[in-house]
């Protein structure tokens, strides 16, 4: 397995771990791990396709891809929990 290949394994280990910890309404751990993957993504080359061996680009594909479903369900979560504050603090200036 190439470098390329192990980092984008990594991410995707992460993005797993915040979407756990989204579900889990674990903030703190959400975004330990968001960090996590902030630091890994700043190392990434910037055309990481071209470090791939071609024999990877499929199984490339299918983690990006189901990052990017993990980010939506996180991102989905987040918000719901946002709203959630959001309408809670209202209530509480109103008092």
């Amino acid at each position: 397995m190439s470098p390329a290949l192990r980092s984008l394994e990594y991410f995707l280990e992460l993005s797993e771990a915040m979407a756990g910890a989204a579900l889990a309404q674990d903030w703190d751990i959400l975004a330990l791990e968001g960090e996590k993957r902030i630091a890994l993504l700043k190392h990434l080359p910037a055309n990481l396709s071209a470090e791939l061996a071609p024999d990877e680009f499929s199984r490339a594909r299918t983690i990006v891809e189901h990052c990017q479903q993990l980010d939506t369900q996180t991102r989905l979560r987040v918000e719901t929990q946002q709203k959630a504050l959001r309408i809670l603090l209202r209530e509480t200036s109103d008092l």
